[in-house]
């Protein structure tokens, strides 16, 4: 497994060229397209993933799911763009955007939304500034699976996310 840490989530070289977003140092960790882990992933800074996880994803900055990205996942962040595939309930404290190669299957909730024409998108949306209001994302908690292996005493009230 390898997992390039300290180097931009927007960054990625492709086909001899390499595309960026204005703010690279958005997501410190990268998970390449030949890795798949299962258990739960927490970064303090951003992720970007274009390889496949199945469990759960939390980081107070941004999950950048790259267009070769899969998860099988709870997803908890800041910020989340999704370019692949995401099964599983996403979470926001600021924005979520559906990139037009997006396929999502699963509950959203964030403060903001942006959907490009051509994703794909099956489940519940709760948008808005109050939208988060009770939440994990909405207390800066970790989900309480998460918080239990890392001995944290920061959890989800209930142990629900």
């Amino acid at each position: 497994m390898t997992i390039n840490v300290g180097e931009g989530c927007c960054e990625k070289q492709r086909e001899g060229s390499i595309m960026a977003e204005a703010n690279t140092a958005d997501c410190a960790t990268v998970i390449g397209n030949d890795v798949v882990i299962k258990g739960e992933i927490t970064v303090e800074k951003g992720l970007r993933v274009d390889g496949q996880i199945e469990g759960a994803v939390t980081t107070k900055g941004k999950v950048h799911v790259g267009k070769t990205g899969q998860l099988n996942a709870e997803v908890n962040g800041g910020s989340v763009v999704i370019e692949g595939k995401v099964r599983g309930n996403v979470t926001a404290s600021d924005r979520v955007s559906l990139e037009a190669t997006a396929n999502v299957s699963g509950d959203l909730t964030a403060t903001k939304l942006v959907v490009h024409e051509g994703a794909t998108f099956v489940g519940k949306v709760n948008v808005g500034p109050d939208a988060l209001k009770g939440s994990a994302a909405a207390a800066g908690a970790v989900p309480a699976a998460v918080a239990a292996r890392l001995g944290n005493q920061t959890t989800v009230p209930n142990g629900k996310h």
